[in-house]
């Protein structure tokens, strides 16, 4: 099984020896590594890189702005829909990951320093078939930050939580169960500084101190929570239906989770929570400025999540089912005449960019295709 760690970096990415290290002293696994670049990432960031492949026995290939120019040439949809100077530019090294056949890819953020050992070997849960525990509610939703301890014991959501959803027992408690499924998505806890919305910095900054469960658990089936794309890996199949929107701000990521783990229920596979563990040693952020770009996704998350579970699924790979989401997107925006001109335009403009996206992964394949012909003549 072949995993491809992504990240995006306006820093020289010094981090990603001790991953290097790391999957030496457990095997030399299979590993390829990412690095998107941008207009603010440093010189020298390509020059560690290029010295990081020299001293280790691993591809890494490092994306400047001119490296992603030339590559997205082919892809000229998600081209015109990525600006610069943005974290979503995460597209495209996992898309180039999925180009090169990556079995899994590995999300990182260039601030996750590593907190626990074996770290690939940890989320190469994705792809296997597991007996789990799975916890669910009746509500249809569950906290999964209450699995973590807070230095203070305060409770704390999960950034891009339902503002609708956070009160009710069926949350404090939920049921816990034994699910057999194969496992999509891996997601990775953080220790030191949790992944929470602004308002919740500003309020009550939080510290993690350690994760409740030695194992990892899974989501029911039905019950819901968004994933992060720091720490979280993915299998290759639904990578066609992963796509991190710059229109969303910082819900880019909060709502590809939930179009994935729609999709998911309806196909009968996991996505699962705990380790690998990092620490999250965050960049300089200004809380205002995040919030700002997590407002409007905070208001819509409630009614977005809402046109995903009333979609009605009959296809049998992700992307099929991504075309319905697409599709039920926009007959729920059309048809809801309780959104505000805001809201119609902005739900829309997501939207476009699934269409992007599955406008991208099209090329892929055909390019894919046209490959193989050209190399079997007789095909």
């Amino acid at each position: 099984m072949h995993a491809a760690v992504v990240t995006t970096t306006i820093h020289v990415p010094t981090l990603l020896e001790s991953y290097m290290q790391d999957s030496i002293a457990f095997g030399r696994q299979e590993v390829s590594f990412i690095v998107v670049g941008d207009r603010k990432t440093p010189a020298e960031a390509k020059k560690f890189c290029e010295d990081l492949r020299q001293r280790y026995p691993y591809d890494l290939t490092f994306l400047s702005v001119d490296d992603q120019e030339r590559y997205l040439r082919s892809y000229p949809e998600l081209a015109s829909h990525l600006p610069y100077d943005s974290i979503q530019r995460r597209n495209v090294g996992v898309l180039l990951g999925y180009e090169r056949g990556a079995d899994v890819i590995i999300t990182i953020d260039d601030d996750n320093f590593l907190a626990e050992s074996n770290f690939i070997r940890c989320h190469t849960l994705v792809g296997q078939n597991v007996q789990i525990d799975a916890y669910g509610s009746p509500g249809g939703w569950i906290n999964v930050c209450d699995f973590l301890t807070e230095e203070h014991g305060f409770r704390f959501y999960h950034r891009g939580f339902p503002l609708g959803e956070r009160s009710g027992n069926d949350r404090l408690n939920p049921q816990v169960s034994s699910l057999k499924g194969r496992v999509v998505v891996n997601v990775g806890f953080w220790l030191d500084e949790p992944d929470v919305d602004a308002v919740t910095r500003l309020a009550l900054p939080a510290r993690v101190t350690g994760l409740k469960r030695a194992e990892n658990f899974a989501l029911a089936f039905g019950t819901w929570s968004p994933f992060n794309s720091q720490n979280t890996a993915l299998a290759r199949d639904i990578v066609p239906s992963y796509f991190l929107s710059p229109l969303v701000g910082r819900y880019d990521d909060i709502w590809a989770s939930y179009v994935i783990k729609a999709i998911a229920d309806h196909m009968g596979d996991l996505i699962t929570f705990g380790h690998p563990l990092v620490r999250q040693e965050r960049n300089p952020h200004d809380y205002w400025v995040d919030l700002d770009k997590e407002k409007d996704g905070m208001q819509l998350t409630d009614r977005f999540c809402q046109y995903l579970r009333a979609i009605n699924f009959t296809g049998a790979t992700y992307a099929d089912c991504y075309k319905e989401v697409i599709e039920g997107l926009w007959s729920a925006i059309e048809n809801d005449g309780r959104l505000s001109p805001f809201a119609r335009s902005y739900l829309s403009g997501y939207v476009r960019g699934m269409e992007s996206w599955r406008a991208t992964i099209a090329r892929v394949t055909r390019n894919a295709l046209t490959k193989a012909v050209a190399g079997h003549p007789h095909v």
